[in-house]
């Protein structure tokens, strides 16, 4: 008799099990993950995203802090070009190694929108600059989650948004958290003089630099020194005089060499030049101002203007940051 009733009810707790589920999916599904991009766009996913194309280097850097690279169907081709991304992020990824994941790109930083779409992404990630991109992947109902990168607190919400739609917001606010305290142990060292960097951007443009109110110029007000460029501009071209006249301390390179600054003949009589204060962010990839490690590009400079953080200070800490912000020890080994 009791065999029989329980044959009997076996198929009715089936079914009230089966709607239980339905009903849960049901209501994930209408609710979804949501978050806000630096447009201002609140992006919703029915589900967290599975499928993955990002657009620039720095963002797939950032995906792999959060410990979702396997959700990577789509990167850019720098990534493989870089040699120290392409040598860091081999240590998280045999794909990278392998160079395995589709690199929806004509080269360079130009994407084939029809490439993108064949990877049947859920999301994709890149900068509010990349207007063309961004307009056709959403008129083809592709949801795209867009960064700014263009201060501190931009950085830190743009992560956390990322890492809701990835189902890593935990993730993302253990790293917001430890960058924010770092940050806040960098005090200016009461005695010492504060000193002028001027920095110059990439491939040998010494003339061009970063102004007030950029996000190198946050890196270098981080670290405790000042930015010797006081124009009020993301990206200025400056003649060699207007360097003479602000004089800086020292001169930092990204992605140069520090011949282009010594083989410059009009810059041959700066003090900086002359000291030899000329320093080069090599290799770039633990410093990417884009990302969190802004923290680090703060570091570095800090290391350079102020002899009281010495460079066993500042390996301790860099080897201390990428293991909070990879989690994974021995990474700069």
């Amino acid at each position: 008799m009791k065999i029989r009733i329980y044959t009997l009810l076996l198929p009715l707790v089936f079914l009230v099990c089966l709607q239980a589920c339905q009903n849960q999916q049901a209501n994930a599904s209408k609710n979804g993950v949501k978050a806000m991009d630096s447009r201002g766009k609140e992006i919703t996913l029915e589900r967290p995203a599975q499928r993955v194309v990002v657009l620039y280097p720095s963002l797939v850097d950032e995906v792999y802090m959060l410990q979702a690279g396997d959700r990577l169907v789509g990167i850019p081709e720098q990534v493989y070009q870089m040699e120290d991304t392409y040598a860091f992020l081999s240590k998280l990824d045999p794909r990278i190694v392998q160079k395995s994941i589709a690199t929806p790109t004509f080269g360079g930083q130009a994407n084939n929108v029809e490439s993108i779409v064949s990877l049947n992404p859920d999301l994709v990630l890149t900068f509010n600059t990349d207007q063309d991109n961004i307009t056709q992947l959403e008129n083809l109902g592709i949801p795209v989650f867009t960064f700014s990168s263009k201060d501190e607190t931009s950085i830190f919400n743009e992560l956390i948004g990322m890492g809701t739609l990835l189902d890593k917001k935990t993730r993302a606010e253990e790293i917001v958290k430890f960058v924010g305290d770092e940050v806040k142990k960098m005090a200016v060292p009461l005695d010492q003089p504060q000193k002028k960097v001027y920095y110059a951007w990439s491939k040998g443009r010494v003339l061009s630099t970063s102004g007030r109110g950029s996000l190198i110029d946050m890196a270098i007000r981080l670290s405790g020194a000042a930015n010797a460029c006081p124009l009020e501009m993301e990206a200025p071209n400056v003649g060699a005089e207007t360097i003479y006249k602000w004089n800086p301390d020292l001169m930092i390179l990204w992605n140069s060499k520090s011949s282009d600054v010594y083989n410059l003949k009009e810059l041959a009589a700066l003090p900086a030049v002359k000291n030899k204060q000329v320093f080069v962010m090599s290799p770039s990839f633990p410093f990417d101002p884009h990302t969190v490690k802004f923290m680090l590009f703060a570091k570095q400079v800090r290391h350079w203007c102020f002899p009281s953080f010495t460079k066993e200070q500042l390996d301790q800490d860099m080897t201390m940051a990428f293991e909070k912000l990879y989690g994974k020890a021995g990474l700069l080994q």
